[in-house]
Formats: C-alpha cells, structure tokens, sequence
C-alpha cells in the first residue's frame, strides 16, 4: 500500500494541472485506501489477530498517503472540484476515525487532524475552503457523540474534536472576511464555542460526577471559554472588549469552582490581570471617547463599575475553592479583589477630574499642579469617604489587608490635607478645617481601636 500510494503521489506530481488528471490521480488513492480497509475486513474471517494488527496498520498508511496524495493535487491545479475532493476527504476522515476507534492506536485521531485539515491549508483563499473545512470540522465534532459509550475513557476523541475547532478557525477566518463577514466575525467563534458546548454537555452525562476526569473536562470547558474569549476583541473594540473579558473571568472562577483544575486557574489570573491593566495602566483608556455633556453619568462609570464588579465576583468564587496560584504569592480571590479596590478609587478620581475639566478631553488638574481650591479638596474629601468606607469594609469583612489598605489611604489624604489643602485657606475656614479634620481622625481612632486593634477575648482556662 506505501509503495503503491508513493506511485500515484508521484504520478500526481509529474501529470499536470489540467483536469482530469488531479481528479484521477485523487481518485486512484481513494482506491487504493479503500483497498486498505477492505483486508482489515479479509483478516478479521480468518481469525488471526496478527494478521489483523499488519492490516490495520497497512490502512493507516493508505488513508494517509490518500491524504498527501489530495495535498499534492492541490499544489498546482488549485484543487479538484469540490464535490469530488470533500467526499473523499471526508471518506478517507472517517476511515481514519473508524480504525482508531476499533482498532486504535490512541492517537491516531489527533494526529489525523493535521493532515486532514492541510488539505485544506493548501488551497488557502480559495471560496470552497470555507466549505470543505467545515464538512471536516462535522465530522470531528460528531465523532465523540457517535463513539457513545465507548467514549466514556477516552481521551483521544475530544482532543481531535477541540484541534479541529482550533485548525478550522484559523484556516477560516481570514476567508470569511474577505467574504463579506468582517462586520459580525465575532460569531463565528461564538458558534464553535456553542458546537464544542454541546460536546461539553454530552461529556457531563457520560460520567457520575465523582468520576469525571478533571482534565477532559477542563479541556472542553476551557475551549468554549476560548473561543468566547477570542469573539470578544474580533467583534467588539475599545472598553467593550475589556468588559467581556471580565465578565468572562467572573465565569471561569464559576466554573473553576465545579472543574478545579489549575489551567483554570491561571487563565483567570491571565484575564483579570489583562482587565487590570486595561484599565489602569493604559492611558490611551481615557481617550477612547469624548468627554460627555454630563458628568458621572458617563461611559467611565459603567466601565470600572462593571469591571470592578465582575473582579469583586470572581473573588467571591474563588474564595470558596483552592486558588494559591502558588506558595510564594497570595490568593488569587485576595489579588482580584485589590484589584477591584483599585479600579473604584481611579473611577472615584476619574469622576472627580471629569467634573471640574473643560473642552472634549478629561484633564487632572492635581496632577498637573493647576487644580483650583474647590478641586483639591474635593479629592481629599471624595479619598477620605472612600477611606472609611475600605475601613469599614475590611472590618466587616474581617479582612487584615483591607484594613491596611484603608489605613494607609487614610493617612495619605490626612498628608495631603495638612500639605496642599490648609495650605491654601486662611482664616476662620483654616480653624473649621482643622476641627473638622481632627473630629474625623477622632472618629477613625475610635474605629481603629475597637475593630482593627483589639485582641480577641482569650479562652476560659481549664
């Protein structure tokens, strides 16, 4: 079968690109693969288990070379015509998925993925890719659903499945633009996360759920949250595609709590970091639109609100489960909610600025060292009710770090008011501010001792 199938390669090669020969020549090697099958049958009447392994391997390598042959024929010609080329694919895909299913080895259909889909790699650009493709994609995804029960302890047939969504979105995605699909491009992984969902929900019926295999699982799981993760910048742009990602990492905190694996894990620290520093340390953020008619009522407000909320949730998943990401470093429910805390102060500066600036662009005038005296103390008393309220929260919460964090913010507003603020008074409002101050550090001094400071009551002896 190799030195046949090698024949008719090499005839391919040196014919031409004139039909019918490509035709022809595919077609020899579908029947010589054919051939290759048929003695797997012949062997098995004869009962003898060796002779059956020789011919079963002797198969493969026909539905392969089958494979190469297609390629071959579509270096030069373009290809053959598409209803002749993807029935024959698809025959020699589903030869391959049929041996590996009875017969084995366990990666035959993985590997199968790859030469299945440089077939179509190699008549890149072309209308019909699109088409063939997706008829290989089917059947990849259709293999586990039709394995059954059989399918309950592998996990050679969802891997094939999740390498064929990926090869297809990216032999595809440059076609379809060019086809006319660039405005709504993002569903096209959307739709594969929904196909590879499917497979998802068969997945969870086929095991109790104290014998699922982590991995398979998170596999799956972890493609459809992928390519959801991948829909979002191609279709959305600018802070919408930084709310998508933190929404999405509320939703893998959820699923890590179900599916513990660590791959999870990180990949939610990937996405809250990315959504962290999206927000925080990108300045082109605060020029993706003018500056609105309205103050706080604006697109800053829903954007860090959202975001710091999807962290505040994801943090709330994630503390319920296992989520050290590793000795050295702190939770990562600990990490995300610091973050979260860290949006809603520059949100709260955001506002602030966005109210005393003037013309299409925001502006920090405390920054800058032109901020008027209104401005500047607006930023001490908005920092110090944000202060009290982290107090507040971390006693509540009976969190040490964000009593820590509200401590020090606090003493940073106190700094702030002694040195620029009180600076800039005189008289009578100088007097009322100092007493003002010092009943607020009374109030908090009060606070500090009673809720942060104090020992808890030791136990009874004996």
């Amino acid at each position: 079968l190799a030195g046949s199938q090698l024949v008719v390669i090499l005839w391919i090669a040196v014919s031409g690109s004139a039909e019918p020969w490509p035709s022809v020549g595919l077609s020899s090697a579908a029947v010589l693969a054919a051939y290759g099958l048929a003695w797997i049958a012949a062997a098995r009447s004869r009962g003898d288990e060796d002779l059956v392994r020789s011919c079963v391997h002797a198969a493969i390598v026909g539905l392969f070379a089958a494979q190469i042959a297609g390629v071959v024929a579509t270096i030069p010609a373009g290809y053959p015509p598409l209803g002749l080329g993807l029935p024959l694919h698809a025959a020699f895909v589903a030869g391959l998925l049929w041996v590996a299913s009875r017969y084995g080895p366990a990666w035959l259909a993985p590997a199968s993925v790859l030469t299945a889909f440089l077939a179509a790699a190699v008549q890149h650009g072309r209308s019909e890719t699109v088409l063939f493709a997706l008829g290989l994609l089917l059947i990849y995804l259709a293999y586990p659903l039709v394995m059954g029960d059989r399918a309950r302890r592998l996990r050679e047939p969802w891997v094939a499945a999740v390498l064929a969504s990926v090869a297809f979105f990216l032999l595809t995605l440059e076609d379809l633009r060019q086809l006319g699909f660039a405005d709504v491009i993002g569903l096209l992984p959307v739709l594969q996360a929904a196909a590879l969902a499917v497979l998802l929900r068969r997945l969870l019926t086929l095991e109790p759920a104290g014998e699922r295999d982590p991995g398979r699982l998170a596999l799956v799981a972890g493609a459809v949250l992928a390519f959801v993760t991948v829909a979002i910048p191609l279709q959305l742009e600018k802070q919408w595609i930084t709310l998508g990602w933190a929404l999405l990492a509320a939703a893998l905190a959820w699923l890590y709590g179900r599916i513990p694996h660590r791959g999870l894990l990180w990949w939610t620290f990937g996405l809250a970091a990315a959504v962290f520093v999206r927000l925080s340390l990108n300045p082109a953020v605060l020029s993706y639109h003018p500056r609105a008619e309205m103050a706080v009522w604006n697109w800053y407000l829903y954007t860090y609100l959202v975001a710091a909320g999807a962290l505040l949730v994801a943090g709330r998943f994630l503390g319920r489960t296992d989520d050290r990401l590793s000795e050295s470093l702190p939770r990562l429910s600990v990490l995300v909610n610091a973050a979260a805390g860290i949006l809603l102060f520059l949100l709260l500066n955001i506002e602030i600025a966005d109210w005393f600036s003037v013309g299409p662009t925001l502006t920090f005038g405390f920054l800058s060292g032109q901020a008027t005296l209104a401005e500047g103390l607006t930023y001490t008393l908005g920092w110090g009710i944000f202060a009290l309220a982290l107090l507040v929260t971390g006693i509540v919460a009976r969190s040490r770090g964000t009593r820590i964090a509200a401590i020090a913010l606090l003493l940073g507003t106190v700094l702030k008011g002694f040195l620029f603020d009180l600076a800039s008074l005189g008289g009578l409002y100088r007097v009322a501010s100092f007493v003002g101050l010092a009943v607020c550090l009374a109030a908090v001094a009060v606070l500090i001792q009673k809720f942060v400071l104090a020992r808890p009551p030791e136990e009874p002896q004996g």
